[in-house]
This record gives structure tokens, sequence and C-alpha cells, in this order.
């Protein structure tokens, strides 16, 4: 069970060990063998990872670059596919697992920016 401020403590199944914010940007995304980017959306991150909308399903272990300019940085985040679902509608929820941790500052800073342009 997921609390706005985090994992639940006492949810035995929950697996996250970042806290994870939410947030909303527009990304590009670069998987490798793919001739074209995609473009989708990151609706929340962590110091490990992000959870991305896009519009077409990428297989798990996919190898991925994400590109994301925010109003004050851009970012360039290497990671993997390492869960997706199919749901209906236009866009599938993919989470991706950065290759380096970012650090604790990282994710709660774009937090911080994307609430600055809500």
């Amino acid at each position: 069970m997921m609390r706005p401020d985090g994992p639940d403590p006492a949810a035995p199944s929950e697996r996250r060990q970042y806290r994870r914010y939410p947030v909303m940007f527009s990304v590009t995304v670069e998987s490798e063998g793919a001739l074209q980017h995609l473009a989708g959306e990151l609706l929340d991150v962590s110091d490990g990872g992000l959870l991305l909308a896009l519009p077409e399903s990428l297989a798990v272990g996919t190898r991925v670059e994400v590109q994301l300019e925010t109003p004050v940085m851009a970012f360039a985040l290497p990671g993997r596919i390492v869960w997706t679902a199919t749901l209906r509608g236009p866009s599938r929820p993919h989470g991706v697992a950065f290759d380096l941790e970012q650090g604790p500052p990282f994710a709660q800073r774009l937090y911080e920016i994307a609430r600055q342009s809500w």
C-alpha cells in the first residue's frame, strides 16, 4: 500500500527502497536499437528510478536514455526498463531503474521544480 509520502512500512510486499515524488514532465526516451525516440510523460521520480507513461511498450531489460528538460536544467538519465504494464488507453506505464543512483537531493529537487511549475 502506498501513502502520499512514501511506502507504508507495515506493508511487507512493498519493495521500494527510495521515496517517490509525484511530478509531471514531458520526456523523450531513446531505447537501444530503436530508429526513433518516444515522447512520453514522467509521472514520478525517486533517487533510484522513474515512472514513465509511453505510447508503446518497451520490453523489460531494454536499455534507455530518458531526456528531460525542466525550466532550470536538463537531464539525460540512462537506465533500463524493469517493469511495464498494459492498460487500456493511449499510454503504457513503465518502471525505469537508473544505471547509477542519483543521490537523495535529485528526486526531491525535481519534485520542487515540478511544484513551482504547477
